[in-house]
This record gives structure tokens, C-alpha cells and sequence, in this order.
């Protein structure tokens, strides 16, 4: 896969004509655009769209153009977290769709103020060689919204690219949207957000230290802090979820591995430059997740929810590591137990149906 950065100072040259001599031009292209923060299955139909385009018109590109920083987080002076996919984890995912080209812009100003006739004129046309362009139904693009998807065909008269617009895609009678999704997190409902997102909703995080209660009372966890501060975390509750885990990071005795995969999880530098999508291997494991203040042990809570995370049959360490956290499906809410042996008979419980829920 293909990294094109626009940083603002690039944008601003392109914006004044003056182009220079950095970064890449691309030959004739199909190019679809947009956040795509999710990257479901509506995204996913646009990005489909650009590779059969590219196939039946000959030509020599298929690119999607995205921020790398969601417009929300320029123009929200506080967003509450609300991303379906941080940057490395929409990076991911690009890849594993087998994206050839990905053209990541800095959302600016300068952007946002850009009609869209000069928008699609200097950037589109100009530099990224656009001969055609796949548009959702919904596209507004440009300030105030006005290149809509019967003014970009009409553009395209003039400048030389044709156009086609791919229809909304449903999941029953609720159209599939970043939106919807988020909804459907925030009622605990994993398995809604799945069949939009043509995926199980995941996290990438980091093995971080604990109370290191669980081991005590037979059920050690993984404390799992997102890598990214503004990914959307689900409701709060008990559910079941599939791990990923560096392979080497499975010890010999780990008897619980759902299966073994290899699958990027993309470097990228402070600018957002991506310098490997090289394939690593994962070791899948299934579990239980607690999302909550844990009261039972923090009667006055926590100043933060905390993901805890224990993996059926894994014998290693994963402190400092990083795992892919895949929500499955949500089995009760949490709550507060008189004392351990409550507690780990409900755990035991939990188990039972975790196992049958992943079939483990």
C-alpha cells in the first residue's frame, strides 16, 4: 500500500498553484473520498467501487483520499472520544482491503474554506490525476457544502472526469452510517456495530500494570489502555471478545488459541507517514472483557472505566505489548458482588458463556 501525505504547508502550495517539486503525482486514477472513520460497509462499497472502476476504464490507479486527523478533532474545541478507527487502526484496515493508493490529508482550514470547483480542480484533477471519481450518495463537499453529487457530475463536463454515485447500504431498514454505529456501541449492542462494520468492532491498546487481583482469585486479566485517547469505548459490561496477541508472546503452555493469523498493524511516524504495513503474526485467543469501575473492589469507583481482559488458556506475558481486542458480543451489565466467592462464581459463569458465544 501507497502513503500519499498532503501536510497543510503541501496543501497550501497545491492551493496556490505552485506545486513544487515534493511528493508523488499520480497517473490517470479512480478516486473515491471521504473520513471513513469505521471504514463499514457503506465505505467499504466506495472503496470497491474505485478497484472495479479502475479495472473496467483501464487505468492506471485506484486511490482514496482521507484525513488523517477527522475534521471533528480541528473543529470540536473538546470532542468526547467518538473514533470507530484511530488512524493506525484505518491504516489497518485499508491494507488488509488491499488499498492501492492512500492519499492522507491534514484537514486545515485552508481546506475547509476551498469551494469545491477549486478543490477538485488543483487537488483531484491536478495532482492526483483523477479520470474518475465514486461518490456517495450523501457527498457534500467544499465549503458549505455545496459540491454535491449533481454539481460534481456537472463539474465533470468541464473538467474532463466522469463520475459514478454508489447507493446507501443497508443493514434492515437502517442505513448503514458512522452514526449508526456509534448508537449501537453506546447500547452495549456488539453485534449491530459487527454486521455494519462487516466486522467485529476492535481496539488496538496496550498491556498496561494492574491491581494483579484476578491472578489471586484464579481469573488474571490483561489491563488494556487504548492507544489512541479518543477511540470510542462501548458501554460498560461483561462481554466476550476475541484477543489478538503477538505470537511470541504466547507461551508454550497456552492451550486456548482460536487460530493464528498474520495481519498488519501499520508504523507510522509522528506525521503520520507510514513507514511498514509489514505482516506480523498474531496468536487469537478467546475471552472475557470487563469494561467498568470493577465496583466490587472500588466501592467509591474509579476515576476512569478500565478495560480487563482474561484470555482462556494463555500462559505468557503481555505487559507492555500490544493486543487487538475484538467485541463480540455483550453478555450482562456489570455490578457489585458481596465478595470473591460471589464473584468467581459468576466469573465462572461468564466463562461458560463466553466459550459457547466464540466457540471455544
Amino acid at each position: 500500500m501507497r502513503l500519499v501525505r498532503l501536510t497543510e504547508e503541501y496543501i497550501d502550495e497545491v492551493i496556490a498553484g505552485s506545486i513544487g517539486t515534493r511528493g508523488p503525482k499520480l497517473p490517470a486514477s479512480a478516486l473515491t473520498l471521504g473520513s471513513f472513520d469505521g471504514l463499514h460497509r457503506g465505505h467499504q462499497a466506495l472503496i470497491h467501487g474505485v478497484r472495479a472502476a479502475r479495472a473496467r476504464l483501464g487505468l492506471e490507479a485506484a486511490a482514496v483520499w482521507t484525513f488523517k486527523q477527522h475534521p471533528r478533532l480541528v473543529l470540536e474545541k473538546d470532542p468526547e472520544p467518538f473514533l470507530l478507527t484511530t488512524w493506525r487502526e484505518k491504516l489497518a484496515v485499508l491494507a488488509e482491503m488491499g488499498c492501492e493508493v492512500v492519499v492522507a490529508a491534514d484537514f486545515c482550514a485552508q481546506l475547509s474554506r476551498l469551494d469545491y470547483h477549486t478543490f477538485v480542480a488543483r487537488f483531484l484533477k491536478g495532482y492526483l490525476g483523477m479520470k474518475h471519481l465514486v461518490a456517495g450518495y450523501d457527498m457534500h463537499l467544499g465549503h458549505d457544502r455545496q459540491g454535491t453529487a449533481e454539481t460534481l457530475r456537472k463539474l465533470g463536463q468541464t473538467l474532463g472526469y466522469t463520475m459514478e454515485v454508489v447507493e446507501p447500504v443497508r443493514e434492515g431498514d437502517v442505513i448503514i452510517s458512522s452514526s449508526a454505529i456509534r448508537k449501537a456501541l453506546a447500547g452495549g449492542d456488539a453485534e449491530s456495530a459487527a454486521r455494519m462494520l462487516g466486522r467485529p468492532y476492535a481496539l488496538w491498546g496496550q498491556v498496561v500494570p494492574g491491581d494483579g487481583r484476578g491472578r489471586t482469585i484464579g481469573y488474571p486479566t490483561a489491563n488494556i489502555e487504548a492507544l489512541d485517547v479518543m477511540k470510542l469505548l462501548p458501554a460498560t459490561g461483561v462481554y466476550a471478545v476475541r484477543v489478538s496477541v503477538p505470537a511470541d508472546a504466547a507461551g508454550p503452555g497456552s492451550m486456548g488459541i482460536l487460530d493464528r493469523i498474520t495481519g498488519p498493524l501499520p508504523e507510522i511516524d509522528r506525521d503520520g507517514q507510514l513507514l511498514s504495513v509489514n505482516p506480523q503474526a498474531w496468536s487469537v485467543f478467546a475471552g472475557m472483557l470487563n469494561f467498568g469501575s470493577v465496583p466490587t473492589f472500588n466501592p467509591d469507583g474509579l476515576p476512569l472505566p478500565r478495560l480487563e481482559a482474561n484470555l482462556f488458556g494463555f500462559r505468557g506475558d503481555l505487559r507492555g505489548r500490544i493486543v487487538k481486542v475484538e467485541w463480540v458480543a455483550r453478555m450482562r451489565p456489570e455490578r457489585k458482588f458481596s465478595g470473591v466467592e460471589e464473584l468467581t462464581g459468576q466469573l465462572a459463569r461468564d466463562e461458560a458463556t463466553a466459550r459457547e458465544i466464540l466457540g471455544a
